[in-house]
């Protein structure tokens, strides 16, 4: 089972994105940038689909993104995401 931890800080997301799984279901959590220059605004977006296939072999159909808020809080929401409704909507589809 995954813990927090797992998805480790704030500061990996300014440069890396990360790619995991957890009992069934794949995801990836990375920075974007949406909006126009002085108005763009960073965000976590996290994708999930059903394993076992990686992200470029799974059919965009199957894969589910959400954004969050760029800050530690952020992390904490996707977390909780991915062990709820991430997961229900992946399991359930």
């Amino acid at each position: 089972m995954m813990d927090r931890i797992d998805l480790f800080h704030l500061p990996f997301y300014k440069k890396e994105a990360f790619t995991g799984s957890d009992r069934g279901i794949r995801f990836w959590i990375g920075k974007v940038t949406v909006g126009e220059e002085e108005e763009a605004q960073d965000y976590l977006r996290v994708t999930v689909w059903p394993e076992p296939y990686a992200w470029k072999h799974t059919p965009d159909e199957q894969k589910i993104s959400k954004d969050f808020a760029f800050s530690e809080e952020g992390l904490d929401e996707i977390y909780e995401w991915l062990l709820g409704d991430g997961r229900k909507l992946i399991m359930e589809s």
